[in-house]
């Protein structure tokens, strides 16, 4: 998982695939929340696991 934020660029790109056509302000706001976010993100999923299966998940059983 990236460290990083995406660009305003990118983020202006990937809304309006999506139809939305936000400000420059809001790009910005979502930046700085994905920039807080995405480390986090990174952190933990270094401390957990390979093959953790999340919580609530059903995983079927070879037996009944």
């Amino acid at each position: 998982m990236a460290d990083e934020a995406p660009s305003i660029e990118y983020l202006r790109a990937a809304a309006a695939l999506q139809g939305v056509h936000p400000s420059d302000e809001d790009l910005e706001a979502v930046q700085g929340f994905l920039s807080v976010l995405l480390p986090a993100f990174s952190e933990l999923e270094t401390m957990t696991p390979a093959g953790t299966v999340p919580a609530g998940m059903f995983v079927p059983i070879d037996q009944p």
